[in-house]
């Protein structure tokens, strides 16, 4: 089954896990799109992204089991003294109802550029594809992407209620949280859309109760999935596509959100 293919694990610093995964960031965030700066290169060593908010957060890596190359990454900034990334970056006019202490902000994920199927696919970057690999390989690995991004929030979501989170913040290009939204993703704009930075994102927030009455409502296939634990069946597949393709820009051309 797809979801065989991948396996995703919590990362800290000082493992080789957790530099693979930084590494990743800075494939997607510093190499490919430039959005980020890079860290200092240390000699010898292959560059990575870091900022200050990840001593406060959780890490997810997910990796190919075939091959072990990380293809994807998300974390979840914690409550602490030194806040969230989104506070100091946006505008915000909704404030969740509940204690400080129970908001989180997801950020940083991204899938490898090899399991999107368009450049500016940045919120599903995957594996290198093997050495002559076929156009049906191509293809076939590159339409793992949205699977794999699912497993992201997926993974985030269960950390967030393992944390006491009852609450994320999230920031994104509008169009990515309308798609989010069709799939049964309860964002809610919490502030405007900042243009300083590019592309422009906007806010959102969702919380854990809404997150479930949504899906629970309007994806019961993807609500197995996130709090079930189920494979991703065909019934799941159709659902993704069937919603991405009716938008302007498919599921796997979100781009990633920094946070």
């Amino acid at each position: 089954m797809l979801a065989q293919k991948y396996e995703y694990s919590v990362v800290g610093p000082g493992t080789e896990q957790y530099e693979e995964y930084c590494a990743l960031r800075h494939e997607v965030f510093c190499a490919e799109l430039g959005r980020l700066p890079s860290c200092e290169d240390q000699v010898g060593k292959r560059p990575l992204e870091t900022d200050d908010f990840d001593a406060h957060s959780v890490h997810v890596l997910c990796r190919s089991v075939e091959t072990g190359e990380a293809v994807g990454c998300a974390r979840l900034i914690l409550p602490s003294p030194r806040g969230l990334n989104v506070l100091s970056r946006y505008t915000l006019h909704s404030q969740p109802n509940a204690e400080l202490d129970m908001v989180g902000e997801i950020g940083r994920l991204a899938i490898s550029s090899k399991l999107r199927r368009y450049r500016r696919d940045t919120q599903l970057v995957g594996p290198a594809l093997p050495s002559g690999a076929s156009e049906d390989l191509n293809r076939e690995i590159k339409r793992d992407g949205p699977t794999v991004a699912l497993g992201l929030y997926r993974e985030v979501f269960r950390l967030a209620s393992e944390h006491g989170i009852t609450h994320c913040y999230a920031a994104m290009e509008p169009s990515l949280s309308r798609m989010l939204n069709r799939l049964g993703f309860p964002f809610h704009e919490a502030g405007p859309v900042n243009h300083a930075v590019q592309p422009a994102r906007q806010p959102y927030l969702i919380g854990a109760n809404a997150l479930r009455t949504g899906l629970a409502t309007r994806n019961s296939c993807l609500y197995r999935f996130i709090f079930g634990g189920e494979e991703p069946t065909l019934g799941l597949g159709k659902t993704i596509w069937t919603a991405a393709e009716a938008l302007p820009s498919p599921f796997d051309a979100f781009l990633p959100t920094p946070g």
